[in-house]
């Protein structure tokens, strides 16, 4: 009979192994993985950055061939971003055209020919550039679904669908094949690639991120022939 109440603590050890067994494989179940970590945090570097330069080529080309094949189109965007809310944007197009943007919060100045014209103002235009332009990297920061191979991550963000529509300009119906990569070097994400199959072309969006944190500052131009309603006084840094 006395042998039993010493069984008691036995018992109780064994229990507590399992309790804490079970806890360790919910932690283990729960916590972010370590790409997913990794991912994010690059990511989110990139976004908190004072600024930086990406340069955004967009192409559209069919499956098997190359970006010179007959068809293709190749639409390549340098895009400066100085925290918070300004850009300067300058594209060119398939046929060698150049156009220029350059936008400080509400201010906005277009360039034509060599010259800058200060367009009127609109309010909150900074902000909402701003998110776009930072929509790929706040897909990569809240991935749900990561692999890694080396510095190459593969990844698929929150909301995917509608992601895909705001970037390629699609409907969700019209795409297959998605496929989203970022790359990391050191402690920021400096390249993304969106691609995907539509009907019978693919689109691709390829940006590079560079001078990331050490970006020249976005300055208003001196203008010329400033339309109703623009700021007085363009000409120098606002």
């Amino acid at each position: 009979m006395q042998g039993r109440p010493q069984a008691l603590p036995f018992v109780i050890l064994g229990v507590f192994t399992i309790l804490v067994v079970g806890a360790i494989v919910l932690s283990l179940w729960t916590a972010p993985r370590v790409d997913d970590q990794q991912l994010h945090i690059a990511a989110t570097a990139t976004l908190d950055a004072s600024g930086f330069v990406v340069v955004d080529t967009n192409s559209v080309t069919a499956p098997g061939s190359g970006a010179s094949a007959s068809g293709s189109q190749t639409i390549v965007v340098n895009v400066l971003y100085q925290a918070p809310d300004a850009i300067e944007e300058s594209e060119t197009g398939p046929g060698g055209q150049t156009g220029a943007v350059i936008l400080i919060g509400a201010r906005r100045f277009r360039e034509s020919g060599g010259q800058w014209t200060e367009l009127a103002p609109t309010p909150g235009l900074g902000v909402r550039v701003v998110r776009t332009i930072q929509s790929p990297l706040r897909a990569a920061s809240g991935a749900v679904v990561v692999s890694r191979h080396g510095d190459l991550y593969r990844f698929v963000p929150k909301g995917l669908h509608k992601f895909l529509t705001s970037v390629l300009g699609v409907r969700p119906s019209q795409v297959s094949s998605p496929l989203l990569t970022a790359e990391v070097q050191g402690e920021f994400l400096t390249h993304e690639q969106i691609t995907a199959l539509v009907g019978a072309q693919r689109l691709t969006v390829d940006l590079v991120f560079s001078d990331i944190g050490s970006a020249p500052p976005v300055e208003a131009p001196p203008t010329s022939s400033p339309v109703p309603g623009s700021t007085s006084g363009a000409a120098g840094t606002p």
